[in-house]
């Protein structure tokens, strides 16, 4: 039985993902401009059943198509909560931080997790995750003697959020690899910043723990000469993401982009073993990596800025084919 569900969500999957979108569609969007790219998007099945286009709609019901796709065909409670993680979990920042400030969040939760941010404003955890309830009973306790800053709110659930993760993906060595990997990127990508920004003092607040990386030797790349600095990066098994490293702040973008490719890979081998969880993480990812790239778009395009488009898009849809 237990197979049989993985071929079923796993067909499901590999159907679904012959309409994600390819290089000619994504040309076409581009190409139609804006507003005229929304109507596009209509034509490609956004939005169905929706009254209002406009981006924030489109990307939202997309992202909730793929949440309930997860819900409705999953293929083990464990998997679903490693690729649902980050919606709990920002859903739970944003709620913190709206409930600390007095501030309307509403525009930036998901849909699908309004539990999660009731939780979170009616102080009631008991049904969160262990772990993002520990976190959030530590931070009101904190924040009864002094204020807390959102960057320190969003790292602590951060934080949380893929010791949650890595819980989760116990066992499992595929998902965990995702999981430490998401985490030595994000951790390679702040340190990145931090040099390019001057500042030597932020690294122990922003470093996340659970990856492969070395508080310490990141610290001593960080306040090491370029040289060492651009040797930490070299030496690393990220050292094809972080080529650019040397281009200074401008390549930000590039190395994001960088990191989204890298993770996406991770998730490509055996996504034709339909006996496997692989096809359905697979077109998981593949779905989000739509989405992202569609928000990208339609900034871009309704900034007037085409000409950022490629740079920040190219190679990852090359990759897609």
């Amino acid at each position: 039985m237990a197979y049989a569900s993985k071929i079923y969500a796993n067909t499901l999957a590999s159907y679904n993902a012959k309409f994600l979108m390819d290089g000619d569609r994504l040309r076409r969007l581009i190409d139609a401009g804006y507003p005229d790219a929304l109507r596009v998007l209509q034509d490609y099945g956004w939005g169905e059943g929706l009254t209002e286009i406009t981006v924030d709609s489109l990307l939202a019901a997309e992202t909730e198509k793929l949440v309930s796709f997860v819900r409705e065909n999953s293929i083990g409670g464990k998997v679903n909560n490693v690729l649902l993680a980050p919606f709990v979990f920002h859903n739970a920042k944003a709620a913190y931080k709206g409930r600390t400030a007095n501030a309307d969040v509403s525009r930036a939760l998901y849909g699908g997790f309004t539990d999660v941010s009731s939780a979170v404003a009616d102080k009631n955890y008991s049904e969160l995750p262990d772990v993002l309830a520990d976190v959030l009973e530590a931070l009101d306790e904190e924040g009864e003697t002094a204020p807390l800053s959102p960057r320190a709110i969003d790292m602590r659930i951060t934080s949380a959020m893929y010791e949650y993760s890595l819980m989760e993906a116990k066992g499992d060595k595929s998902l965990t690899k995702y999981v430490k990997s998401e985490i030595d990127l994000k951790n390679l990508l702040t340190l990145f910043r931090l040099r390019a920004l001057g500042d030597r003092k932020s690294l122990p607040e922003l470093f996340i723990r659970g990856g492969s990386l070395d508080l310490g030797e990141m610290t001593k790349a960080l306040d090491g000469t370029a040289e060492a600095f651009n040797l930490f990066y070299a030496r690393s098994e990220y050292s094809d993401v972080f080529a650019g490293v040397e281009k200074g702040a401008a390549a930000i973008t590039e190395l994001e982009t960088g990191i989204d490719e890298y993770l996406y890979a991770l998730t490509l081998a055996g996504r034709d073993d339909f006996l496997s969880k692989n096809p359905f993480i697979n077109y998981f990812h593949r779905a989000l990596l739509e989405i992202k790239t569609v928000r990208t778009v339609l900034v871009c395009l309704k900034n007037n800025a085409e000409g950022e488009i490629k740079r920040r898009l190219r190679a990852v849809y090359d990759r897609i084919g």
